[in-house]
């Protein structure tokens, strides 16, 4: 259907959602790190071979595995793609208004859905790990983005973002590069966009 601009704000919507999942990570090591330098700062001196423990020491590493500093990469990327499939949803019900809009409210909660029983079956069959599957996710909604806007870029967006967030960095750094690449396309599509034609 139609090949107008309109996937830039999903692009958009996807590169801000990894810079989202950047800046989680990197507070969570920060604070996970705090609260280990708490942990030391908190030790008592104790004579060697005694076996004296201070409450201080038991609570810092109570509260530390009770925050749980580590945020589960997996459950970030799918909270992620859920926000930006739900915002994808709004954005191209005002876009299309379409005709049928029980069908488009089943297929968004379909899609909802589908991710985390896909991020199910890449780690229980095929053994993906937290970081691979968020991005391999992300390819198939580019994938199905440019099937449907029927647009060469974003599969070029697609297969780019692959390689960068998949085979080539599958971290934190893959991430930022893959979101960098998604929002310069988002951006340049809505700029060379001549003034005053419709959107």
């Amino acid at each position: 259907m139609g090949r107008g601009p309109r996937f830039w704000f999903p692009l958009a919507l996807l590169g801000f959602a990894q810079v989202g999942i950047v800046a989680a990570q990197l507070l969570a090591r920060r604070s996970e790190a705090q609260a280990e330098s708490a942990n030391l700062l908190l030790r008592p001196v104790v004579a060697p071979g005694a076996q004296v423990y201070s409450q201080a020491q038991f609570l810092s590493q109570d509260t530390f595995y009770s925050l749980g500093y580590d945020l589960p990469t997996g459950v970030v990327w799918q909270v992620a793609l859920g926000v930006v499939l739900i915002g994808t949803a709004i954005w191209y019900t005002f876009a299309l208004r379409p005709a049928h809009p029980g069908r488009f409210v089943l297929g968004t909660l379909g899609a909802l859905i589908a991710v985390p029983l896909l991020d199910l079956v890449g780690s229980w069959q095929f053994r993906l790990d937290d970081g691979l599957r968020g991005p391999l996710l992300a390819t198939l909604g580019l994938l199905v983005l440019a099937a449907y806007e029927r647009s060469k870029l974003v599969l070029a967006v697609a297969a780019g973002f692959a390689l960068i967030a998949v085979v080539l960095s599958a971290d934190l750094v893959g991430v930022l590069l893959s979101a960098i690449v998604l929002l310069v396309t988002a951006f340049g599509v809505l700029l060379r966009r001549a003034p005053g034609t419709p959107s």
